[in-house]
């Protein structure tokens, strides 16, 4: 179930596609980790990795994991992890979130790395894009905070370095439904334009599926903000899931997530709610409880989140 285990320098732990059956904690040592879409990083001593694939229904390895030093590490078998997770459903959430957090912070830094990106500056106050303003591109925060309001001017979510905005109005071909401020002395933007970052989007499937995610919980929360006229920081979570949760079951389903999106936009098809239902609904049961409504949005709203 749990082997110490010693891999060399060099060593291939696991390669991206393969199929996955255990995970590991480094006791000592580096190893890289790397994706076919360019993304690499490294983990260390009291990093964990490799729980994706077993949390994941394909079973596959979403990045290739190699030995940069001498490498100990615990390894830890499907079985005995299995058990381990089904015993906290506080943990099962807290383990899936973190590896979307993974693929969804691999897809942003993929963005950030492209070479065609045209840089500019902007003054606090600025604004970078208005609401129903035409969508012909992606914009990366290099340095600097931006703030992105709904109509009413309340403020939906702030956003600082490497983060990025302009999603909405790229995947759904609608004008943006948000306005980009500048909130600090100066922010360093950079733009990537619709063709490139179409080029980008399409050529992996994984990093569609983690920028479709961070889209889609944006439009959950400019939602929260329209239906309540507040930001969402100023909204108390539970008021603002009993609101959502018109039957009071303690879980969010369809019918319901479309009428709190109908409020943000009617236009919304079947599809765009299916697509937030899927970046909200953390452990894939077709609803969404109120344990995952609060571990999304009591981390990301502190900041220790990704901040979708």
């Amino acid at each position: 179930h749990m082997a110490n285990t010693y891999y060399p320098r060099g060593h291939s732990i696991y390669k991206q596609g393969a199929k996955g059956d255990a995970i590991y904690f480094i006791n000592s040592g580096t190893v890289e980790v790397t994706t076919k879409e360019g993304f690499r990083t490294t983990l260390s001593s009291g990093d964990l990795f490799g729980e994706g694939a077993l949390l994941d229904p394909n079973g596959r390895r979403s990045a290739s994991i190699t030995c940069l030093t001498p490498v100990h590490a615990i390894r830890i078998s499907r079985e005995y992890f299995d058990k381990y997770v089904q015993s906290s459903e506080k943990l099962n959430l807290s383990l899936r979130e973190r590896d979307r957090f993974r693929k969804r912070d691999r897809a942003k830094t993929i963005l950030r790395e492209q070479t065609n990106l045209r840089e500019f500056d902007m003054a606090e106050g600025e604004v970078l894009f208005e609401h129903g303003d035409g969508g012909n591109a992606l914009y990366i925060v290099s340095e600097g905070k931006l703030d992105l309001k709904a109509r009413g001017g309340a403020t939906v979510l702030s956003i600082g370095a490497s983060d990025i905005c302009g999603l909405h109005a790229l995947l759904m071909n609608k004008p943006r439904n948000t306005t980009a401020i500048c909130a600090s002395e100066k922010c360093t933007i950079q733009e990537m334009s619709a063709d490139d970052f179409f080029k980008l989007y399409k050529s992996s499937d994984s990093i569609g599926k983690s920028l479709r995610e961070v889209a889609a919980r944006r439009d959950f929360l400019k939602a929260i903000v329209a239906l309540t006229g507040k930001t969402f920081e100023d909204a108390h979570l539970r008021e603002v899931f009993d609101a959502v949760d018109l039957d009071q079951s303690g879980a969010i389903n369809q019918s319901e997530l479309k009428e709190l999106l109908n409020v943000l936009d009617p236009s919304f098809s079947d599809e765009v709610v299916q697509d937030v239902m899927e970046a909200m609904d953390i452990n894939d049961s077709g609803t969404v409880t109120w344990e995952e409504f609060h571990h999304i949005f009591n981390s990301e709203t502190t900041g220790t989140g990704e901040g979708s």
